[in-house]
């Protein structure tokens, strides 16, 4: 039989203080939503339905985009998760078992989630829950002498015998499809909050005989978000994860507390990571890369054996092998380093290819330029780019040495094997093979005086 995900998503998350709702609070990098879906989409579901508020339905939509096929439904009114729930029956597929997600319990796993629905096959419920020393706040798990659920007790609903119970509800849930719609059908709101508890059809299920059971997994998977100090919490948890994860590859981690995965991180062999690290969108490092300590690294690629020393930015590059880079150095998108390349400190490139064995060593901005091979780039050295309304190219051929505090204007082209005096302002090309100098005569006044304050000022 198949298989239908709902994910519960219509929460307001009033407590998060913010203009996004709850689920689009971002976690490690992308949305707790999409954290979600990540790991859905991997187990292959007939359906995966999203029920939303009216609100907030093109935000989710902008962030859910590269998943394919998902189905939206709204909830008009925050009736409570059974009444959310309900709104989605009409578009389940017939017969199909369902899964129910909750769109702030972010942490969740595929495996977890396909042992759930496996585990239905010998009940007609299946509860995923977690035992805790500390439950305040989470639903209790109620059971009979024979270990089947007889009722969730809501944290607000429990008297003080139930407190005492450590098993709690995740909120996640999966229901055989054939009773669901009498379950959901049978459904009150005579509670304190007046909602659909959908943990009520529990209760009602056990009183029509159905069997109920719950599957276990550790309490972090199954860790709700409800404010922005869950949020941090619940970053924490998965930065763990992460970091674990690299460190059971054989990444080197110097402090994986002071290590932030905001996106995907890929490693090979003999990664060394530094202390207080970020690392945003798509990431990839290569065999023997050391990313040294305050160091943010986002949607780039880096090549065996490169070095970035500390404090170094790095954007949307594309680094190759053996490289330097740093400390202080700026990378923005479109830069390109061929292999054995060095940046240095202070040095901002933009749009940029830097030839093999090519050195940009010192306080230097590059932008929208091409330089060849084995070219040195001396300290100061500009390449003005920008004409106040358009921007403009800077070819920059092999062998060429660039002396220091020289302005390149372009368009302009510097030829293989050119040498540039330092201190010059080019707007002409530097034809090869020769020195190219652009200076004013140096003069110096006899007589002249230095200014001196004048009194009472």
């Amino acid at each position: 039989m198949g298989f239908s995900i709902v994910i519960l998503a219509a929460g307001q998350g009033t407590r998060m203080a913010s203009n996004k709702p709850k689920t689009l609070q971002v976690l490690a990098g992308k949305p707790m939503l999409t954290n979600i879906l990540e790991q859905t989409i991997t187990i292959d579901p007939d359906q995966v339905i999203i029920v939303h508020s009216p609100e907030h339905i093109d935000e989710i939509k902008k962030e859910t985009k590269q998943f394919q096929g998902l189905l939206f439904v709204e909830q008009n009114k925050p009736l409570g998760t059974g009444h959310a729930l309900k709104k989605a029956l009409p578009i389940i597929k017939r017969c199909n078992n369902v899964l129910v997600l909750l769109g702030d319990v972010p942490l969740i796993k595929n495996d977890t989630l396909l042992q759930l629905i496996k585990n239905l096959s010998d009940c007609d419920i299946r509860v995923l829950s977690s035992n805790t020393a500390q439950p305040t706040g989470y639903g209790r798990i109620k059971k009979d002498a024979d270990n089947c659920v007889k009722a969730i007790i809501e944290e607000q609903e429990a008297n003080k015998e139930e407190k005492q119970i450590n098993e709690i509800n995740s909120g996640i849930i999966a229901f055989s499809g054939k009773h669901l719609g009498s379950l959901l059908d049978d459904l009150d709101a005579t509670n304190s909050k007046g909602e659909y508890y959908l943990t009520d059809t529990i209760e009602n299920a056990y009183s029509k005989g159905l069997r109920i059971k719950t599957t276990l997994t550790n309490q972090n998977e199954v860790f709700g978000v409800n404010d922005k100090k869950d949020l941090a919490h619940a970053e924490g948890l998965k930065r763990e994860e992460l970091t674990n994860a690299l460190m059971d590859q054989g990444v080197t981690i110097c402090d994986p507390k002071r290590v932030d995965i905001r996106g995907t991180l890929k490693c090979g062999k003999d990664v060394i990571i530094d202390v207080n690290t970020v690392f945003e969108g798509d990431v990839e490092l290569s065999d023997g890369v050391t990313i040294g300590p305050l160091v943010i690294v986002s949607n780039s690629t880096i090549g065996k054996n490169t070095s970035i020393l500390s404090h170094s930015n790095i954007e949307g590059a594309n680094i190759g092998e053996d490289c330097s880079i740093g400390p202080f150095a700026r990378l923005r998108p479109g830069t390109e380093l061929k292999n054995q390349a060095k940046v240095g400190n202070f040095v901002e490139t933009k749009k940029t290819t830097i030839g093999s064995k090519s050195k940009v060593n010192h306080l230097t901005y590059v932008g929208d330029a091409e330089i060849g091979e084995e070219t040195n780039i001396g300290a100061g050295t500009i390449t003005c780019n920008y004409d106040g309304v358009n921007k403009h190219k800077t070819i920059i051929g092999d062998n060429v040495f660039i002396g220091s505090g020289v302005e390149l204007v372009a368009p302009i082209s510097i030829e293989s094997g050119a040498t540039v005096g330092a201190g010059s302002t080019l707007s002409k090309a530097a034809p090869a093979n020769k020195l190219t100098i652009e200076r004013a005569k140096q003069k110096t006044i006899d007589g002249w005086q230095r200014p001196t304050k004048n009194k009472g000022k």
